[in-house]
């Protein structure tokens, strides 16, 4: 039981500024909460019980995504989970590159669980295409997109492109 929270992360390896980690540094780009259709929207009816009662099924369906901005005492707790990936990626395949989301729990001890890790650009990010306030904080205006772009020509300018495209 907790609060769902969607973490989306940016690593590289080539950039110095930031969350360090023992090889890079890992950024916070944005964090959303998805919308899921009925379930988020089925106690205004009555108990689950009830309304499965009813012949109605409850559904999880996500229709859409909603920004969050987390309380700040929780920030370094995202970090080290998204480090603790990042770190353990080395380990198991040589590490990975640029976004990803992990998908958590947020307990009522304020503790994280991770559920699911997404290697990838997730649709949760979709909200923050003219950036977020975490990510406002590195760039103004960053998305995932632009951020990868930036990685690409850092790459470039660093003679470093092989690093950010392996």
């Amino acid at each position: 039981m907790g609060t769902r929270f969607y973490l989306h992360y940016f690593y590289s390896p080539i950039t110095e500024e930031g969350y360090k980690l023992s090889k890079g540094t890992l950024e916070l780009l944005s964090i959303d909460r998805r919308i899921e259709s009925n379930v988020d929207e089925i106690y205004k009816l009555g108990t689950p019980s009830e309304i499965e009662s009813l012949g109605v099924p409850i559904t999880y369906v996500v229709t859409g995504n909603i920004p969050v901005v987390i309380r700040e005492s929780l920030l370094p707790k995202v970090f080290e989970i998204g480090e603790a990936v990042v770190e353990k990626s080395f380990e198991l395949f040589g590490g990975m590159i640029g976004p990803f989301s992990l998908e958590t729990i947020c307990t009522d001890n304020l503790e994280f669980k991770v559920f699911e890790v997404s290697a990838r650009i997730v649709a949760g990010t979709n909200p923050f295409i003219s950036g977020s306030p975490y990510s406002d904080l590195i760039s103004e205006k960053l998305s995932t997109g632009r951020r990868i772009a930036i990685e690409i020509k850092r790459g470039i300018e660093k003679d470093k492109l092989s690093e950010v495209l392996s």
